[in-house]
């Protein structure tokens, strides 16, 4: 479990959310009502959970495709440019575990609470840009 984080029980009992699946089954949900999702690569995206901290919502992680989705506020990623990360809001489709998911299946590295779903998109927005430029140096688009 991740530092901060619930057990899947305590989450269960604390998060009402129609979104998120029944124990034992995995979702496919729609981005755009609930929440948009940044997607980012585990190398970058476990820098910038680490810096987020506290103020880091919850984080669905794909172990099999080594990637990190981070819920961001609803219409909030329409401008979303960061180099290695993907931003999703309608006809965005995510795979969301149950709050029992465990490693190495696809699984919440920070579940969601009551009052912990949604990362502020800017805030992420600078976490990931500064990860990037530290772990990848300086980008341009010149070719």
């Amino acid at each position: 479990m991740a530092d901060g984080d619930v057990s899947p029980t305590l989450a269960a009992a604390r998060v009402h959310a129609p979104w998120l699946p029944p124990r034992g089954t995995v979702w496919h949900v729609a981005g755009g009502e609930h929440w948009d999702v940044v997607r980012a690569p585990l190398s970058l995206g476990l820098v910038a959970l680490e810096l987020l901290g506290d103020d880091c919502g919850a984080v669905i992680c794909d172990p099999w495709a080594r990637t990190l989705y981070f819920l961001v506020e609803p219409s909030s990623t329409a401008d979303w440019q960061v180099p290695r990360t993907t931003a999703g809001s309608t006809a965005t489709y995510l795979t969301v575990p149950p709050l029992d998911g465990r490693d190495p299946q696809l699984h919440w590295k920070r579940s969601p609470t009551q009052d912990r779903v949604i990362t502020n998109t800017e805030l992420l927005r600078t976490a990931l840009a500064g990860v990037v430029a530290h772990q990848l140096g300086p980008r341009t688009d010149k070719p």
